[in-house]
């Protein structure tokens, strides 16, 4: 995913136990992969709907500027297209869960920075046709890839689910 992934160290004991006995007990552990990847989607879709981080704080709010010069007033939200909500997808291959976007501009928006112009000066336009010349803008970081408490909580009981010894007769 060229945008920005997220890779996670998840230190809960209870999720690594978890992990350790889908390891010993699962051929195949795409299902619960997959399973996983559709709740982080469901995740990420409510942060986009909360404008809220993983730990559930509001993301940093617009500028003046850049309200106005919108098409509404949702944050990380434009109308026409799926834009970065939209690109947001999961994959698993190999073992390996992976959640990102392949748009460039994902990862400013998840972590934060500065765009810097190379050279001359940015052109920042309005709606109006004027615009204005800036050496330099600062983007907020707004994170809407990680996981919440209630996220890992979620991912246990996949894995637990998963990880138990089918019982004779249930598929």
């Amino acid at each position: 995913m060229a945008g920005i992934s997220l890779s996670v160290d998840i230190n809960d004991e209870a999720v690594t136990q978890a992990l350790k006995r889908m390891r010993r007990s699962m051929a195949d552990p795409a299902p619960a992969l997959k399973e996983i990847g559709e709740h982080l989607q469901v995740s990420v879709d409510e942060r986009f709907r909360t404008e809220t981080d993983p730990e559930g704080r509001p993301w940093e709010p617009l500028s003046p500027f850049t309200r106005a010069n919108k098409k509404n007033d949702k944050i990380l939200t434009e109308r026409g297209g799926p834009g970065l909500r939209g690109s947001i997808h999961y994959r698993v291959s190999d073992g390996v869960l992976e959640q990102g976007t392949n748009k460039i501009y994902g990862a400013i928006h998840q972590l934060g920075g500065t765009i810097r112009a190379k050279g001359g000066s940015l052109a920042i336009g309005d709606p109006d046709g004027a615009f204005a010349l800036v050496k330099q803008v600062t983007i907020p970081a707004r994170p809407y890839l990680g996981l919440s408490d209630s996220d890992r909580e979620a991912v246990r009981e996949i894995l637990e689910r998963h990880a138990m010894p089918r019982e004779a007769g249930r598929g």
